[in-house]
């Protein structure tokens, strides 16, 4: 790859970004045809599954309603159903008439679902001891409709077997699953999809995948056919679920290093809203950390866990360890620590730009014990932590036990504001022997909001809406747009979010008693925004979305290069070439304020051969880092560059006006590319310019950064063309700024 810089420039140039204009709303955009979604207070259900022991482990199996009181938020609710759901019978009441045939389960409403989940197993030991586990389970008696998968994390999910009671197949899975290198499952995840694909059957009438399943359902028809759908309907069911968990997988939000984990999660339950009943993810793992940023994202793995009827067993497959599971969050402070005292321990005068940019959010810091997380993941959702022991077969058992017998109990929450809000549940009794297991609680949100599996955050709530208010709420300043690429297989957008951190709330993130008594230097600061990205086509339809939840907690003597720096986001993607609308909304949630941008987005055609790509205006240039993606844009050599939406003045353009672009060649032309820029200032042309080029890489591209001096720089409106030129073939993209 070649970096080519050409400074000194002959004109004045001054960059603010080209995608300024298109930040403002406009009436097209407006106008294009958005979906609604209308939340509305009501009564709908809280469905729990509570287990419940003696004082010895052993399961109670003779409660009734009014042994147990159900307390969300903190205020008692009466309950609306309660069952005992036992092996093959649902004891309706917590009693069963004698002489009376046992109500068999509902194959379609008491399916039970078992997920195996291998997560990040790098040590050798941990893959052992894991395999073990895993096969003393599938040695178990395992409880009627009892249907088990495979899966792995590592980049992402991948499936190495669909649901299946076949032990046989569940054994070979599990063997992939931990002896192979993660890196070999894609095939056979890919192998499983197919499978599923097939198990829907052919499409006589031309029936989508969903209306298949649809078609199959009970009460869809009459007669034996009907008889026999209805027999295999929770068959088709799961694997449709698996084929949607992997095509979400495919596209999800993980673009953003150290979400992993999180996010694999979120894709291992979001398509389990399929089946009723009771579902559990035995998660072996060596622990994970959520990173900072990723808070609200865990918190909404667990409460979509609660809503889908989901619990994890967490399993550390690291077995017994004597290591302090503290230690590496010390380590981690004491870095920290010593990384803010070699930035500021000598600081004096004012903050320059270049200071400035050393805070511009890479955001990210691993998180304390990871056995912890592990813990409350399991413990909020139901299950429980097994760990610090090299015989899981006690405890797994148990886990099988939860599995085969427990309470079913509803009630209605009484929420008159659906407003993203947590909700704790707890479950209480006035017999002390009794030892109580469920979950700990959910997010406020309408069913209506979650249809379709779709799993919608808390802070989205607000954003949703603002995205829907005209005029669009403007409460503070930040810019958004998208950024067309190819690659190597298709057209590639690159959503840029930039938000100066001056436009956020910062507070105090403890009450200072009497300022005396505390070191100024010592105070910290906190501030919280949250972000929604809605891309859509020219028929107004979704095709794609990403959020974020970012807090911040910086110390007060860093205050002042903060302010001076920025957020910025990239998120890249594959997108085919058309017209878009780009739908961004902020939210600053300690001011309570919100920002709306819309602008166009066009995804040119792959006409010729020869192309150019958007031209950016860089803010930074750093080393790449091993979480760099290898397919970013943006990514020159071993540096990143780092583009900006912000306007520009004198003194952020001490060091010069850089341009970022990308020139793709055509390989059958043998002419050699050339450049050519026109300037133009308040529309008159200023100048022009035609910096040599660097020889293509491998895949034929000649990646260009400019950078011109800046001294005599005027104000004005301007506008730069780029020209890329080859034998008779050329391209052309411009860009336009404002110097104030």
């Amino acid at each position: 790859m070649f970096m080519n810089i050409y400074a000194g420039w002959c004109i004045a140039l001054s960059l603010s970004p080209c995608l300024f204009a298109q930040t403002a709303p406009s009436a097209k955009s407006d106008n294009a045809r958005t979906p609604q979604t209308t939340f509305k207070a009501g009564s709908e259900e809280v469905v729990l599954d509570v287990i419940v022991r003696d004082k010895k482990g052993q399961p109670v199996k003779d409660l009734k309603p009014d042994d147990l009181e159900v307390y969300d938020n903190g205020a008692k609710r009466p309950i609306t159903s309660f069952r005992l759901i036992e092996g093959a019978a649902a004891i309706v009441g917590g009693q069963q008439t004698p002489g009376a045939q046992p109500q068999h389960l509902d194959p379609l409403r008491q399916v039970r679902l078992i997920t195996l989940l291998f997560a990040h197993l790098g040590d050798v030991n941990s893959r052992r001891l894991s395999r073990t586990a895993a096969f003393d389970l599938l040695k178990t008696d395992l409880p009627q409709n009892v249907y088990m998968s495979v899966l792995v994390l590592d980049q992402s999910i991948e499936a190495l077997q669909a649901f299946t009671n076949d032990r046989d197949r569940l054994r070979r899975a599990v063997e992939k699953a931990t002896g192979g290198s993660y890196s070999q499952f894609h095939a056979e995840s890919e192998q499983v999809q197919a499978q599923l694909q097939q198990m829907l059957g052919p499409a006589t009438a031309g029936e989508s995948p969903q209306e298949q399943i649809i078609n199959l359902q009970p009460g869809a028809g009459t007669g034996p056919a009907a008889a026999t759908a209805a027999q295999g309907s929770a068959t088709v069911q799961m694997a449709q679920m698996m084929l949607n968990m992997l095509q979400l997988a495919q596209t999800s939000e993980m673009a953003q290093s150290g979400r992993v984990f999180v996010y694999g999660l979120l894709d291992a339950i979001r398509q389990q809203y399929m089946l009723p009943g009771r579902k559990s993810v035995f998660l072996f793992t060596e622990g994970f950390a959520v990173p900072q940023g990723a808070e609200e994202a865990f918190r909404t793995v667990i409460s979509t866990a609660n809503r889908f009827n989901v619990s994890f067993y967490s399993i550390d497959a690291r077995g017994l360890n004597s290591t302090n599971l503290n230690d590496a969050s010390l380590t981690e402070l004491r870095n920290a620590a010593a990384a803010s005292r070699a930035q500021f321990g000598h600081n004096s005068g004012p903050v320059n730009p270049q200071k400035a940019k050393e805070f511009d959010t890479a955001i990210d810091a691993g998180k304390a014990n990871t056995q912890n997380t592990l813990a409350e993941l399991a413990g909020s959702t139901g299950g429980f932590l097994i760990a610090n022991t090299n015989d899981f077969r006690g405890p797994l058992q148990r886990a099988v036990d939860d599995i085969e017998t427990y309470y079913e109990i509803t009630y209605n929450p009484g929420i008159q504001k659906y407003d993203g809000s947590f909700r704790t549940v707890q479950i209480k009794s006035e017999r002390p022997s009794l030892r109580i297991q469920s979950r700990a609680g959910y997010f406020a949100l309408p069913n209506a909001a979650t249809q379709g599996g779709a799993v919608l955050a808390p802070y989205e709530l607000p954003l949703l809406k603002a995205l829907s208010v005209k005029p669009p709420p403007r409460d503070f300043d930040f810019r958004a747009a998208g950024l067309h690429f190819r690659s190597a297989k298709e057209s590639t957008c690159s959503v840029i979010i930039d938000l100066p951190f001056s436009s956020i709330l910062f507070q105090p993130s403890e009450p200072v008693d009497p300022p005396k008594e505390k070191n100024k230097s010592e105070s910290r600061l906190k501030a919280d925004f949250a972000y929604v990205v809605l891309i859509k086509d020219s028929n107004g339809e979704i095709v794609r979305n990403f959020r974020g939840d970012v807090p911040l907690q910086p110390a007060a003597s860093q205050m002042d290069a903060l302010r001076m720096s920025h957020f910025v986001l990239k998120e890249n993607f594959g997108l085919p070439p058309g017209r878009y609308t780009l739908e961004t909304a902020m939210l600053d949630r300690g001011a309570d304020k919100t920002s709306v941008r819309r602008s166009v987005l066009i995804m040119p055609p792959i006409a010729s051969p020869l192309g150019i790509s958007s031209v950016s205006i860089v803010r930074d240039v750093r080393e790449k880092q091993e979480t760099t993606d290898p397919g970013d844009p943006f990514l020159m050599g071993t540096n990143v560059i780092t583009p900006t939406l912000a306007s520009l003045d004198k003194n952020s353009l001490a060091q010069g006006l850089s341009f970022y672009l990308v020139i793709y060649t055509d390989k059958a032309n043998q002419g050699k590319p050339q450049l050519t820029m026109e300037f133009k200032r308040d529309g008159q042309p200023v100048g022009a310019g035609s910096p040599p080029l660097g020889e293509p890489d491998e895949q034929g591209r000649v990646q260009y950064l400019g950078t011109a001096a800046s001294d005599n720089l005027q104000p004005g409106n301007y506008e730069v063309r780029f020209i890329a030129r080859q034998g008779n073939e050329a391209a052309a993209e411009s860009v336009t700024f404002t110097l104030e």
